[in-house]
């Protein structure tokens, strides 16, 4: 005689819901079926997106307060810095209504900051007023039927056993409603003359002027901090620079020259656990080594330094990796944090995409960094079996699937043999803010330490 016992195993589950979900919806799901989470993936309705990974497991609802705490934390603040941006450009005179007109790369600038601006703005407002971005989770379980069950569940994949483990990492991606991932813009500032986008960027500034948080954070990091002369050095390098490349047509001047790198950005950490990029442009995208491009921006720390990631992106056909972050690195010495798009070729010339890295913060005191721009492709997976290599195809839009493409020919202007060079090294300091640009300063080999 059999004897059947059902085991109850806790299992990895990764769950798609197939839209952007109320919290509230997966939190009472979650609790019924006595799971807990590590993970998410989430999305924007007005184009941005990412995710958010922790080295913990959490109950349901303190995980989602804390998503929701830092997302709104991290659009509120990006959305500041759009309007400090253009407070910067206005009260020094930068550019005029008639260099709008006058210049055409400036204006595609101009339109890309405005952009921005509504993107995030509207984005704040929307997850603070609690709207669904969360639309997949990882969770861990004993009762994988009562999750099966559920009619919230669009799509399921679960992890029994640790030889699995290397599939159930790639099915979250899956899920990601396509339509949030795509390159937005707002048909009023798409369709808005030179005149009217400087209107947008006085209103904007206008409008928060007496806000006491925006008051707040501009003085803590650019009045007594040094981010005021970084930024203003950044925007009249671009402004003055988009002048220039709207005279200059059809040269072989270095200006025009394709790059896979991003010619001109900044990075700016607070001193605690933020790092962001207020600014990623390229002049001329190109000189891709593949048929179909990836870019992937690479934050690479110490792994005591910076622990629990979320990120958020606006570049085409975003992803970001926190869920990946200090799983496939070979050191155990060193995280990288990243985001990039799966197809490069979406990227827009002269257009200043922006990203953000809210970290959670380790024990140590300070890390050395180093920033990375890397080419990269759907590369295949290889595995040895019976004596010989095996290769996949890795065709999914997934970060797994992201990886350095071949070597490179190189360039005119710099001799890199590989797919990825250094924008920047430096070190970050615990209470100690940085802000830097990049313009001009990338090595392909360890560049020089700070600016």
């Amino acid at each position: 005689m059999l004897f059947f016992v059902k085991i109850s195993l806790a299992a990895e589950v990764a769950i798609g819901f197939g839209k952007l979900t109320p919290d509230e919806e997966i939190i009472k799901l979650l609790e019924r079926c006595n799971a807990k989470i590590r993970a998410t993936w989430y999305a924007s309705p007005y184009g941005s997106g990412g995710s958010g990974a922790e080295r913990e497991w959490y109950e349901p609802r303190k995980f989602f307060v804390k998503l929701r705490n830092d997302f709104t934390n991290i659009y509120k603040t990006t959305y500041f810095e759009r309007v400090i941006g253009f407070k910067i450009i206005l009260e020094n005179n930068l550019l005029t209504v008639d260099d709008l007109a006058k210049y055409p790369k400036l204006l595609k600038f101009i339109r890309g900051l405005v952009n921005i601006y509504y993107e995030y703005k509207e984005g704040y407002l929307y997850i603070k007023n609690k709207g669904p971005i969360v639309y997949a989770v990882l969770a861990k379980t004993d009762d994988v039927e009562c999750i099966e069950s559920s009619r919230l569940v669009k799509d399921i994949s679960v992890n029994y056993f640790p030889l699995f483990t290397a599939f159930l990492k790639y099915v979250p991606y899956y899920f990601r409603p396509k339509r949030y991932s795509q390159y937005y813009f707002f048909p009023e500032v798409k369709n808005a003359k030179p005149e009217e986008l400087y209107k947008m960027m006085q209103k904007a500034v206008k409008e928060l002027e007496n806000n006491e948080e925006f008051i707040q954070y501009y003085e803590k990091f650019y009045v007594k901090g040094n981010f005021y002369q970084t930024m203003f050095k950044s925007l009249k390098s671009s402004i003055e620079g988009a002048k220039k490349r709207s005279i200059i047509k059809n040269s072989k001047r270095e200006a025009s020259i394709p790059t896979f790198y991003p010619n001109e950005g900044d990075i700016f950490y607070t001193g605690t656990n933020v790092v962001r990029y207020y600014k990623i442009q390229w002049n001329n995208p190109g000189d891709w080594s593949v048929d179909i491009p990836g870019y992937e921006h690479d934050l690479v720390a110490k792994n005591d330094y910076f622990t629990g990631c979320r990120s958020s992106s606006d570049l085409p056909d975003w992803y970001d990796d926190c869920p990946t972050a200090c799983v496939s690195e070979m050191s155990g010495d060193y995280c990288a944090f990243s985001f990039g798009t799966y197809n490069a070729l979406l990227i827009e010339p002269m257009y200043p995409y922006t990203g953000v890295v809210q970290l959670t913060r380790g024990s140590a005191s300070s890390t050395n960094f180093r920033l990375n721009a890397q080419e990269v492709f759907h590369s295949p997976k290889c595995f040895k079996l019976l004596n010989r290599w095996i290769c996949i195809p890795c065709p999914f839009d997934t970060p797994w699937c992201m990886g350095g493409t071949p070597y490179r020919d190189g360039s005119p202007y710099l001799n890199c043999p590989t797919n990825s060079l250094i924008l920047k090294t430096c070190e970050f300091r615990r209470f100690f803010p940085y802000g830097s640009a990049w313009s001009g300063k990338y090595d392909c080999t360890p560049a020089g330490w700070c600016d």
